[in-house]
């Protein structure tokens, strides 16, 4: 009875159009025997039915060598053992994917384990795969700016009365070799280090610099200048510069070293710092006043009885931004909501009695003013009902009575993770430390004034006057390792855009709206010198095996640009 009505409706569907296709199908049902049933479907569902059974693999997994070269088979093939031979490339991934997380550790300590420092170390130096992006940009700015010297010659920009041959051409231009390994070790060079914390960074470049390179870093913790400056004191060449420390440790460097000079001050002001601090040996200023020439680059001048040790700038800034682990451990400085400490988050201490701490923001603001600094530094989407939770919990002094005034409007456990204690009280007391510390201003200072003005411009760059002679040591590069949207987005709008502020008046250069086409390019000047920075490479993130040894790398975010 069942193949007398497949051969029925196969003959009906061949009269119809595509009616082959359907009679194939129906008799492919037809030869089915009642007994034992086909089990046709659809090659769509059979492909997705076949994903769930063998989690989208259709042929059965094949077992996958150990690290010993066995093969992990079944229970009753384990007594058949082969031996599979290791490709040497496998052994070399093995053993970078295990450099990571030791290196990590080598420069980590009590007080703080530094992010990402193989990365940061080589951007700073320019090497590996850094020095080739940096030679294949020159390449890129050597090629473009022979296009713009021809394109000027034929509009008859210049004199070509002493019947120059290369003034119709843009080939004669000798090539630039390029090279994976930027090599500007021969003159001594000078790195800032903006966030000093428990000094992992420094250390890690420290041991990679040359004899009579300086490294000058800045924090504003004295706790954590003196913990660094014990660490580093076989580099430490004076304390002139770090006041409020008791106990300053021994100055321990020695002919045939790196310098370091710790700084007390926020990143923030170093344009007024730098400007005063002397290398510890020759007693010369480091940078000095810079001051733009009228080719519109920094130069270093001093007093008519000084002279500046390096004229053309720093060449290479790290920022690592954030709080240390240090600060957020210690339950005294209350920065983590998982201890009770006072509800104080000021990165300096008590070195300054007057300065703002969150009690006196969850106290003494009204509503609408905590609504919005939830709002605008923890993105949070409750932000409401949190201010109204923390005004009517009033007075709150510690840290407890702050996570006790979120938990009254927070369940302790959500279905979505973003909604529950843990993340709302994360992004409640990261909001209330930027604020205190005035975190966005001081970034903002740094981006726009600070690194601009500290770093030395490319001279390879297509703008810059001095052509494709330019040394390798004048490439300033600036490294910003960020830990949350509101640091990145303005990492990447400075070096992109030369601002963070997207629309505003006031100059191109120094916050000013940025002129753009009808596809959001920027329109620069025919000098090319509007932007202050031109990022490097995209940004880059932890990799998975500093992230299992380091779980607050996570989150971080390294952009690197470099000085035009």
């Amino acid at each position: 009875m069942t193949t007398f009505v497949a051969l029925t409706m196969a003959a009906f569907f061949a009269t119809t159009r595509g009616g082959v296709r359907a009679a194939r199908i129906v008799g492919t049902i037809g030869r089915c025997s009642s007994a034992t049933r086909c089990n046709y479907y659809h090659s769509t569902t059979a492909l997705l039915m076949a994903k769930k059974r063998n989690g989208g693999r259709r042929n059965k997994a094949k077992p996958k060598p150990s690290k010993r070269g066995e093969t992990k088979g079944s229970d009753d093939e384990s007594h058949d053992v082969q031996t599979i031979p290791t490709d040497s490339d496998d052994i070399a991934e093995e053993m970078e994917e295990d450099a990571a997380p030791e290196f990590t550790a080598t420069f980590a300590s009590e007080y703080h384990a530094p992010v990402m420092p193989a990365e940061c170390i080589d951007a700073l130096l320019k090497r590996g795969e850094w020095g080739d992006m940096l030679a294949a940009r020159k390449e890129r700015w050597r090629k473009k700016r022979s296009i713009n010297e021809a394109k000027r010659r034929r509009a008859g920009y210049y004199d070509d009365e002493g019947g120059d041959a290369k003034s119709h051409t843009d080939d004669t231009e000798v090539k630039a070799p390029v090279s994976s390994a930027i090599d500007d070790s021969t003159n001594p060079r000078l790195f800032i280090d903006g966030t000093l914390g428990g000094g992992g960074h420094s250390q890690a470049l420290l041991e990679e610099l040359s004899p009579g390179d300086v490294l000058i870093s800045c924090d504003v913790d004295p706790q954590a200048l003196k913990t660094a400056s014990t660490r580093l004191t076989h580099y430490l060449a004076t304390c002139e510069y770090v006041a409020g420390v008791s106990d300053r440790p021994k100055c321990g460097w020695e002919e045939g070293r790196p310098m370091f000079i710790p700084v007390q001050a926020n990143f923030r002001n170093l344009v007024s710092v730098l400007s005063r601090v002397r290398h510890p040996i020759t007693g010369r200023l480091l940078l000095g006043t810079r001051e733009d020439d009228l080719d519109g680059e920094a130069k270093s001048v001093g007093d008519k009885s000084d002279e500046v040790e390096f004229p053309n700038g720093v060449n290479g800034m790290l920022l690592d931004l954030g709080v240390s682990s240090h600060q957020i451990d210690t339950s005294e400085r209350g920065f983590a909501f998982m201890k009770d400490g006072p509800l104080d988050m000021r990165m300096s201490g008590d070195s300054q009695n007057s300065a703002l701490t969150a009690a006196d923001i969850c106290n003494e603001f009204d509503e609408a003013a905590i609504i919005d600094i939830l709002r605008t530094y923890g993105d949070e989407p409750r932000a409401r009902r949190l201010a109204t939770a923390i005004v009517a919990s009033r007075p709150l002094y510690t840290t407890t009575d702050l996570v006790h005034a979120i938990n009254s409007v927070t369940p302790t456990f959500a279905r979505q993770k973003r909604a529950g204690l843990t993340a709302t009280s994360a992004r409640v007391f990261q909001a209330l430390r930027i604020v205190v510390n005035e975190e966005d201003g001081a970034l903002k200072e740094v981006l726009e004034h600070v690194a601009p003005w500290a770093l030395a411009r490319s001279q390879n760059h297509h703008s810059s006057t001095a052509g494709c002679n330019g040394d390798a040591s004048d490439d300033g590069v600036l490294a910003v390792l960020s830990y949350h949207s509101m640091e990145d987005k303005m990492a990447k709008r400075v070096m992109r855009d030369g601002s963070v502020d997207l629309f505003g008046g006031g100059s191109r250069r120094r916050g000013g709206a940025l002129e753009r086409d009808i596809y959001g390019n920027v329109i620069e000047a025919d000098s090319g010198g509007s932007l202050p920075f031109e990022p490097l490479a995209k940004p880059r993130k932890a990799s998975e095996e500093e992230v299992a040894a380091n779980s607050r790398s996570r989150s971080a975010t390294l952009r690197v640009a470099i000085r035009i």
